[in-house]
């Protein structure tokens, strides 16, 4: 008899991941990450195998690795937030990480098929330089709202993906940023 496949990605238990950095639940972070409790518990399981992860009676709790690797990532990339856009993609749930110091973009195409390839519906990949625009784009946008928003340097790079729900929506963003960061790539592989 096989077992059950799983129902979550690599880029879930990244997403369970970085949740952890602040004290909650089992049945929150499920509600969270918009997965089952025993699906949440299956990733926190993966997290403690990968020494990430320690935990006691009173619960789950990131380890001494598992911070240090939560402050190195979190040098790379903000935590993925709920994106309030309502003139762009209004029908559509919207998620945002701020990609930091990205120099060289390219394929930008590519990068949009990596979010939807990852079951969100498109994706928008913006810059900031003093203001943020959006790149291979003639229109002009107001981000000033989003810009206030967001911790911004110059060369960073914001990567919002969207999607009817708000999990394929951050699955999608963390999809691209890992492609313009190794270190992410890195993590969510060895998974």
């Amino acid at each position: 008899m096989v077992g059950n496949i799983p129902n979550f990605t690599k880029i879930d238990i990244l997403r369970c991941f970085l949740k952890l950095g602040k004290s909650t639940g089992r049945k929150d972070l499920a509600h969270e990450l918009g997965l089952g409790e025993g699906t949440v518990r299956t990733i926190l399981n993966v997290l403690k195998s990968k020494k990430l992860l320690d935990s006691t009676k009173k619960g789950h709790f990131l380890s001494k690795k598992g911070n240090e690797m939560l402050n190195y990532i979190l040098e790379f990339i903000s935590i993925p937030k709920s994106i309030s856009i309502n003139n762009i993609y209004p029908e559509f749930k919207k998620v945002g990480i701020v990609a930091k110091g990205i120099s060289n973009l390219k394929g930008l195409y590519k990068l949009r098929d990596t979010a939807v390839k990852n079951g969100a519906e498109g994706a928008m990949i913006l810059r900031y330089h003093g203001k943020l625009y959006a790149l291979e784009s003639e229109i002009e946008h107001d981000f000033k709202e989003l810009e206030n928003s967001l911790e911004l340097h110059n060369n960073d790079v914001v990567v919002i993906a969207f999607s009817n729900d708000s999990r394929h929506s951050e699955i999608g963003a963390l999809a691209i940023t890992a492609e313009l960061n190794d270190s992410l790539k890195k993590f969510i592989n060895e998974m």
